[in-house]
């Protein structure tokens, strides 16, 4: 049995999925942000600017493509007027629009409508009314099925700064993906490399992947954790399918050139890395230094199929800088 997860023969596009710009709390105007990202090796860039959806399609080229997304936010307590707002727990979820042409807004609420750019009013589109948010399991699975359900895909972000835990995230069904690196909230201090969130999710039984991302508001926070897109060509519909099959890897420094499944073991090719490790549904583990082999850093690990439930795969370089992979189920790989 032979199966490439991720295919060094396809082509791999540099994307950064969370990003904000001056129509909402950035100070780079969207032009500005393609202008920066691409000199970086980007070709990818979703707006996620606050609360509304925001067609930037006049960015893209032959060599850039924009995604049509948007960050909204579900409060403790939405009415802060008495409350400080870094002492109260928050959710934020980016929504990632499937199609082009997908630009009305899901779940609007007036009550979080104070980030839009005046000069863009008019062309916002929140057709389903009013949406009543509700900062509970079932308030926010709730919203994260309203998005799904009208061509979203749903980004759990930056658990730290959110000042939530697994008692509150472990009750957001139907994600699919977690923001595990989250690089402005790093270069302002707050360690959000929540890596232990996703595992917490993957083990409750959500099938789901891991980003990294900027979330950047200032340049200080840009080009430092992106998402490495396996796909056959840069195009909304290509880079839509492949990030919602989870064929990327995520990355703020080390390169994977490939995963392949022989059998029971697990080949990583790699670059800029100091080590690789596995880890699995249960606290098997195991780290490994690589081999040259035909001058590529290669890593070979053990598989379990009928007890390691799923396997996900980190590269470490010297400064501990990580790429990870997704997290790929032994059901799935081997039919079990």
């Amino acid at each position: 049995m032979k199966k490439i997860l991720l295919d060094e023969n396809k082509k791999y596009y540099k994307a950064n999925l969370h990003c904000h710009t001056t129509e909402s709390d950035g100070v780079m105007t969207p032009v500005e942000v393609k202008e920066l990202y691409k000199a970086h090796g980007y070709s990818v860039i979703a707006f996620t600017d606050h609360e509304h959806l925001i067609d930037n399609s006049y960015l893209n080229d032959d060599d850039f493509l924009a995604l049509t997304g948007c960050e909204v936010a579900i409060k403790q307590f939405p009415d802060q007027s008495t409350l400080v707002k870094t002492d109260m727990k928050v959710c934020h979820l980016n929504f990632i629009a499937k199609r082009a042409d997908n630009v009305d807004t899901p779940c609007y609420s007036s009550i979080y409508d104070h980030f839009l750019n005046e000069s863009n009013k008019d062309k916002v589109i929140h057709s389903c009314g009013e949406y009543e948010r509700v900062y509970s399991h079932e308030g926010i699975a709730k919203m994260i099925k309203c998005a799904s359900d009208n061509g979203f895909l749903v980004t759990y972000n930056h658990p730290s700064w959110s000042l939530e835990n697994a008692s509150d995230y472990l009750g957001y069904k139907g994600l699919w993906a977690v923001e595990a690196y989250n690089h402005s909230c790093m270069v302002a201090g707050l360690f959000e490399y929540d890596i232990h969130a996703y595992d917490d999710l993957l083990r409750s039984g959500e099938r789901i992947g891991c980003v990294f991302a900027d979330d950047n508001h200032s340049l200080k926070g840009s080009v430092g954790g992106w998402v490495m897109v396996n796909a056959e060509k840069l195009g909304y519909d290509s880079i839509i399918s492949a990030l919602e099959k989870h064929e990327f890897y995520s990355s703020n420094g080390p390169v994977i050139k490939s995963l392949v499944i022989e059998d029971d073991k697990a080949v990583l090719t790699y670059e800029k890395g100091a080590y690789a490790t596995i880890s699995c549904q249960s606290r098997r583990a195991q780290r490994k230094y690589a081999e040259n082999i035909d001058g590529e850093n290669v890593a070979v690990f053990d598989i379990l199929p009928d007890k390691d439930g799923y396997i996900r795969f980190d590269v470490v370089d010297k400064d501990g800088n990580r790429a990870n992979t997704n997290a790929y189920f032994c059901d799935e790989l081997y039919g079990i």
